[in-house]
């Protein structure tokens, strides 16, 4: 992959990142903490989750990013929150 920094294989001891999007990379962590709440299992509205809510969480955050962008966010912190025992960050 052309558009990989090799500055970031040499930082991860030779494992090549294969994650092209460090765009997204660099707002994940502050994603997560924003739509932690609508993936809280306690949180419920008639017994329904929340977690759509997330997405449009996510469009008001970012207006910058396209909807493809988007999906590709949501995607990965709706994998995070699912696969987190502590959604703390």
């Amino acid at each position: 992959m052309d558009d990989l920094d090799s500055k970031v294989d040499a930082e991860m001891g030779g494992v090549t990142d294969r994650r092209v999007r460090h765009d997204l990379r660099l707002i994940f962590e502050d994603a997560c903490r924003i739509t932690a709440p609508f993936f809280d299992p306690a949180q419920s509205w008639g017994g329904s989750s929340l977690s759509m809510y997330a997405r449009q969480t996510l469009r008001e955050a970012y207006p910058e990013l396209t909807q493809q962008e988007i999906a590709l966010l949501f995607s990965g912190v709706a994998r995070f929150h699912k696969g987190s025992t502590n959604n703390s960050l």
